[in-house]
Formats: structure tokens, sequence, C-alpha cells
């Protein structure tokens, strides 16, 4: 769940890197990305988190602080690069109830809507939500099926990423014990395949395809894919104890097919917890990487132009 180190249990529920490299990672080209700029929303005064860019460039979907109190989904049109206009909440994925969260967007290329909910939890332990989109509007909303739903008491699915044609779903699990651990205690990627409108399913190979990605020193959220599906990005940090010293990383892995598992990752920027970094996602034709930041009054939206 593409979020401010998700500082509740019900927050960390929803929250789009290894730098010892090797000699066989010397070869890889990975991307770059140039200096920040920061994203004017015009007419929002409050928090912007968990961004997503629309595949076809017109919307930006984020979530107001991710509290878990009073979480919503909103978007803009865009301007430019850089600017958009606020235009409200997305109707249809919100809750009306308190305390609720709905949050992280994901849009495919034929308008399927994706977002993490808490939605009668935990009484329904699947937490992935899809509907379809159009001009600000999700209908024929339903929860997502499938075994990458673990469905055990303290097992959540916490962030996702759904590929531009919409057949493969970057999922997050996490175990929470709110007694023991200050958010996740454990997370893992995976990789699951479209089954049919509402029903994911695990690949064979998942574990081999993010073999040099997954590491149980590390927590893991936020994953995107690139709309080739040669590109994952995603946000870690240090299992353990959080403190003002814990480093937050944005990374990403790459391959040259998209069949194959994906490299040993690279960090491309990180920050301690006061300067939070969080849920990258990248346009379709993969030029600007958007992701959100903590600032000293707020959480806003940045940009990077890829070199």
């Amino acid at each position: 769940m593409k979020t401010y180190i998700k500082l509740t249990l019900i927050s960390l529920l929803i929250i789009s890197c290894s730098s010892n490299e090797n000699d066989t990672t010397k070869s890889i080209t990975y991307p770059s990305f140039g200096s920040e700029i920061e994203v004017t929303i015009n007419g929002l005064s409050f928090d912007a988190m968990e961004p997503f860019v629309s595949p076809n460039g017109n919307y930006l979907f984020f979530n107001n602080l991710n509290d878990g109190i009073n979480t919503k989904l909103y978007y803009a049109t865009k301007v430019n690069d850089s600017t958009f206009n606020y235009v409200g909440e997305l109707i249809g994925p919100n809750q009306t109830t308190t305390p609720h969260l709905d949050a992280v967007a994901d849009l495919d290329n034929n308008g399927n809507f994706y977002w993490t909910s808490t939605r009668n939890y935990p009484t329904e332990l699947n937490n992935l939500f899809h509907g379809t989109f159009d001009s600000g509007n999700v209908s024929n909303i339903e929860r997502v099926q499938g075994d990458f739903n673990k469905s055990i008491p303290g097992w959540l699915v916490m962030d996702h990423g759904i590929s531009l044609d919409g057949q493969y779903l970057y999922f997050n699990n996490a175990r929470f014990d709110e007694a023991n651990c200050l958010g996740p205690c454990e997370t893992t990627l995976g990789v699951a395949q479209k089954d049919n409108a509402s029903t994911f399913n695990t690949l064979p190979n998942s574990v081999t395809i993010l073999q040099n990605i997954n590491d149980s020193d590390y927590i893991y959220y936020a994953p995107c894919i690139s709309s080739d599906n040669l590109e994952l990005y995603y946000t870690r940090y240090l299992k353990g104890q959080i403190t003002s010293s814990t480093v937050f990383e944005i990374c990403v892995a790459v391959r040259s097919n998209s069949l194959s598992e994906f490299s040993v990752p690279r960090v491309l920027f990180s920050e301690v917890i006061s300067n939070l970094i969080e849920a990258p996602t990248l346009t379709v034709d993969k030029n600007i990487i958007y992701y959100h930041q903590k600032t000293s009054d707020s959480h806003k939206i940045i940009m990077r132009y890829r070199n």
C-alpha cells in the first residue's frame, strides 16, 4: 500500500534493492532520473500521497493522509507534467463511515481500476478491490479474488501494482502483529496472472522472478511495474525498530524480457524518515517518475524526468 510509514496497523494495510552490486550487475543498464521537481495541484489544501498517473496521462490519482481514519481517493486533471487541477473525490470507491481507508490507485489500459480498502475488515480479509473507471467515477465494484490472498488473520495485501495490459498483478503480502511490530512484521512481493475479471492467481515461477528482490532483512511495499513489464519499482526499509535514522529507499530492478527474473535491484533515491519518500509510479512512456515525500507540514508529490 503505495505510505507515511503507515504509522498505524490499519494505515499500513494499504500502503506503485540492494546497493551491493556484484560483477553480474555491472553490465545491466538501470534507469536514472534527474533532479526533483515539486508537483503543483491547483486547489488542493491537504496531503497528497500514493500518486498514480492514468495510462492516457490525463488524470493524477492520489489519496490524502494515510491515517486509516478518513483516508479517501481523489483525482486531478493534467495541465502539464508538473501541474494538475484538483477535481475532488473519486465517486464509488470511498467509504463514508469512519474509521476507514481507501487508497492506492491503479488503472490498466482497459479502464480497470484497483485500490485497497478496509471495508468490512476484518470480517472479510480480502482487501483489494476493482471496478470500472470512467471520468471520475468507479462502478461495478468487486473484491479481487485469487490465491495471492492468504486469507489468514494478520496477513493482508498491503500494496499492489497492475501491468498496463491488466494481465499481471504485483502484490505485496504483509504480516501484522500490532503487539510486536510497528507496521508489518514481514513482507513478500509476488506476481499473479489474471484468470478472469475478478480473479488473479500466483504465477508458478513467481518466487524465481522475484528471487533477487525478496530479502527477509527488508520490509517492501508500493510495487509499480513499467508499461513494458521490464522495470519494477518499489519502496523498502530495513526490518526492525523504526527510528529517526531509518532510511527509506525507492528502488528499481530490471530485466531483458517480460518472462525472465528481475536483476539485483538498485537504490534510486533514499531519505531518512523526516523526509520520507515512498510509492513510486511511472508514466507509460517511462520518461517521468512520480512519488510522494514528507515535508515540514504535509506530504507532497514529487516528479523527476528520466535521464
